[in-house]
């Protein structure tokens, strides 16, 4: 059955996700393959641990115990970074057991999020954010939404899940984001044309005073070679000016996308920077998700 939210630590809790059939002593598998794909898990040899899951799943008869072997496998090879073989191992869940499909989709958009693919980690967190609940996967799935919208450059997509979930804190951080202005990456570049500027208009003034003096020597060097008539050492002066010059250019440009990213992460952060799940290795087949915010 399906047990309520237990508080174990502060921000911290369970929720026993997976039906599955248990063992007549009503305790969980512990034969050796068992045991050894929990001890990899926990050694972290995430890619060892989803085979040793893969191996169970194979010799197991029972569809719901071995839809929760394949989840196993496919949360492990998530964190072994495997994410084409993680949606595989989901594939297989799914059509093993129709009672995992809301833990499959948990885990469907955190590889997606993980492999860059926001929009699809949106379409799976809007079904699990349909219904508002209580439970703390639905406030993990509605921080997550609210990523993918933000990654996905959804503003008021992001603003919205927030404002549904009722997390004020983190709709806060999103409002606080839409109102900031971020930086127009080709305009740090046209204002790199005059050496340190286009770092400054970014934030970036160390860079700007080192790019503004060194492209100062240098022009200096080549104006009194050139008075002088060396052109030997005006020709290579010019060379290596003319790539601190070009440097200042495409600073500028590369400035303007680090701000722009920095100023993104800084609400990620807000938002979501320190929830997660994982399941409990020792109920597996049984899929106990423990929830971190």
């Amino acid at each position: 059955m399906t047990k309520p939210c237990q508080h174990i630590i502060p921000c911290v809790c369970t929720a026993l996700s997976l039906l599955a059939a248990l063992p007549h002593d009503g305790k969980c598998d512990d034969n050796p393959t068992a045991r050894l794909a929990r001890d990899l898990a926990t050694e972290g040899d995430h890619g060892a641990a989803a085979i040793e899951y893969r191996r169970l799943a194979l010799a197991e008869a029972d569809g719901v115990r071995r839809a929760g072997y394949y989840w196993a496998a496919a949360y492990q090879y998530h964190r072994a970074g495997k994410g084409e073989l993680a949606e595989k191992m989901l594939d297989r869940a799914e059509d093993d057991s129709d009672q995992i499909t809301s833990q499959a989709l948990l885990l469907r958009a955190e590889i997606s999020l993980a492999t860059g693919r926001p929009d699809k980690a949106d379409f799976y967190l809007a079904g699990l954010t349909r219904k508002k609940t209580d439970s703390p996967s639905y406030r993990l799935a509605s921080r997550r939404l609210a990523k993918a919208r933000l990654l996905d450059g959804n503003i008021q997509g992001a603003k919205d899940a927030l404002a549904a979930a009722g997390l004020e804190p983190e709709l806060g951080a999103a409002q606080s984001y839409a109102k900031g202005a971020g930086r127009i990456p080709m305009l740090g570049g046209v204002l790199g044309l005059v050496p340190g500027l286009g770092y400054a208009y970014s934030g970036e003034y160390a860079n700007a005073l080192r790019s503004l003096i060194l492209n100062g020597l240098f022009i200096y060097a080549m104006v009194d070679t050139a008075n002088d008539e060396e052109w030997g050492a005006f020709a290579a002066i010019s060379f290596f000016e003319l790539t601190w010059y070009t440097g200042s250019i495409y600073g500028g440009i590369d400035a303007a996308h680090r701000y722009n990213r920095n100023r993104l992460d800084t609400c990620l952060q807000k938002i979501d920077g320190q929830s997660r799940f994982e399941p409990d290795l020792k109920r597996i087949p049984i899929i106990s998700l423990r929830f971190t915010f």
